[in-house]
């Protein structure tokens, strides 16, 4: 393939910035949990007693069936298992679109294959430059777990578990880079595969099936690690579908248009409505995909936990240990868990507020804005517009998952009083999740190629969110995390002084990110 070695440095030059971000933010986060369980279950005894507890099927549906948990690294995995069956296939995907679909949207592979470069290149450059951070992830992971006491074999079993499942999620992602037009359709298809994934895991882990082996989180799990015997030769699944798809997504490449896909959508309508030509019907058919993405998510986790709810709580009470590996008190276990779960649907709410704003950046950076501020448009009406549309998708996934939430709790439990009481937990977040995305706002408005550091930030309140408490990280980390403030409801009280404080801020972030757009150059960087 013609102008591969060429295409490999043009891609590694456009995207090492986010390759050393993905790799940093991973092996960072792992090592920060692997220390912290070190640091936290530093005995046997405690050690088995975590082991005594994680027991019930609810936790193995959530985090996975961890063979080993009696060991030190059973825990990492499994303290991590929840985070790493969503960051790890989100660096494939990313990385995947952004290398490829991405860079055939904004014209720029066009003009690049308009030269000596085979059609087939950016497709195995992409995934060659995947495989390598992959590498240098794994690297880093086995760092790590030395660091926290893990023995070498384990060690590097574990990390190349994880790599492989980023690698098969990565060859998933440039297949499906040549079905569909966008790069949001590529995430969209990504996402779907990855809740199948975690569902069919789940399923088989609870009812000890064949299904757990039809999911690529499921051979991370099966390779068992850190038990007495383990499975090197499951790592040869993933490397072979891994391959299959990258040799069909090359196949594929020849057998469609350059800047056109597979699916053919049919002809658009011959004229723009009334409402679309406005600035806030464009705001709306813009961003209603991702939002229906992140509501489907966010109000299916909802009423998974819910349902939930009754079996997690009988874990815990059955058994004093469950407590301090879940980080909730045994006296209120069932608000502690529903206190939990408001946390994951937080997280959901923000990552909803950044992907959605991170849209502006990219139409910005494809030069779709200007002809839209060049007519009647101005800046103030537009970028008001998309604000307003991603705050009331954010009002709209909050309430719909906290009613489900509390339905599906209610039902679980017999109390019909958790409609009304996770309604009111779910609202009382509202004001963090506006900051986050005000921060989000703030930066695309000033500077916008500093946007990755929303992605940063978020990045921190979700590792603060799902294991601070458990890890029982010091108070000034947890206090780092806007959702922090919000007073763990339905466990404790609402803190209303500083929910206002968290509305003032999200209010001054949005008023000065207004006033950076209005006088900055369009388009910038």
């Amino acid at each position: 393939m013609t102008g591969t070695a060429a295409m490999l440095a043009i891609q590694w030059r456009a995207q090492r910035r986010r390759l050393l971000v993905w790799v940093l933010a991973t092996v960072g986060t792992l090592a920060f949990t692997a220390i912290a369980v070190a640091q936290l279950y530093n005995t046997p005894e405690e050690i088995a007693s975590y082991g005594q507890a994680v027991v019930s099927d609810a936790l193995v549906a959530i985090n996975g069936h961890v063979e080993g948990i009696d060991t030190l690294g059973g825990i990492i995995q499994d303290e991590f298992g929840f985070i790493a069956s969503f960051l790890m296939p989100l660096v494939g995907l990313a990385l995947v679109a952004g290398m490829t679909r991405g860079e055939e949207e904004s014209g720029r592979l066009e003009a690049l294959l308009a030269g000596r470069i085979d059609r087939r290149s950016p497709v195995v450059s992409a995934m060659l430059l995947v495989v390598a951070a992959v590498v240098v992830m794994d690297v880093g992971f086995v760092l790590a777990l030395l660091a926290a006491g893990i023995e070498l074999g384990p060690a590097v079993l574990y990390a190349q578990a994880l790599g492989m499942v980023t690698v098969v999620f990565a060859a998933l992602a440039a297949v499906c880079a040549q079905v569909v037009l966008h790069s949001r359709g590529v995430y969209a298809l990504g996402f779907a595969a990855l809740g199948l994934s975690y569902v069919l895991r789940g399923v088989g882990d609870v009812n000890e099936t064949f299904w757990v082996w039809l999911s690529p989180l499921g051979w991370l799990e099966k390779t068992a690690p850190f038990a007495d015997e383990q499975r090197w030769w499951v790592l040869l699944i993933p490397m072979a579908v891994a391959t299959g798809l990258t040799f069909l997504a090359v196949g594929l490449t020849r057998r469609r248009d350059l800047g056109a896909a597979l699916y053919r959508q049919g002809p658009g309508e011959p004229a723009a409505s009334a409402w679309l030509v406005r600035p806030i019907g464009l705001a709306l058919h813009g961003q209603l995909g991702s939002f229906l993405g992140w509501l489907v998510g966010s109000v299916a986790l909802a009423a998974v936990m819910g349902a939930l709810a009754q079996e997690v709580v009988g874990a815990i009470l059955g058994n004093p240990s469950v407590s301090e590996a879940m980080g909730i008190t045994r006296h209120d276990a069932a608000d502690g868990f529903l206190a939990s779960t408001q946390v994951y649907l937080a997280v959901i709410a923000c990552g909803y507020v950044v992907q959605a704003l991170g849209s502006l950046r990219r139409e910005e950076a494809a030069g779709r804005l200007e002809p839209v501020l060049a007519g009647a448009s101005g800046r103030m009406r537009w970028l008001g517009a998309q604000v307003l549309v991603v705050g009331t998708g954010l009002v709209v996934i909050v309430v719909l998952s906290a009613v489900v939430f509390g339905a599906t709790t209610s039902l679980s439990t017999g109390d019909s009083g958790y409609v009304g009481t996770l309604l009111v937990s779910g609202l009382a977040y509202l004001p963090a999740e506006l900051v986050m995305a005000a921060v989000a706002v703030l930066l695309y408005g000033i500077v916008p190629r500093a946007f990755g550091l929303a992605w940063a930030a978020f990045a921190a309140v979700t590792f603060i969110g799902l294991l601070g408490a458990a890890l029982q990280l010091p108070d000034w980390v947890l206090n780092l995390s806007p959702l922090t403030h919000v007073g763990n409801p339905p466990v404790d009280d609402i803190d209303t002084t500083a929910l206002a404080r968290l509305g003032l801020l999200s209010a001054l972030l949005a008023s000065a990110a207004f006033a950076g757009f209005r006088h900055r150059r369009i388009p910038q960087g």
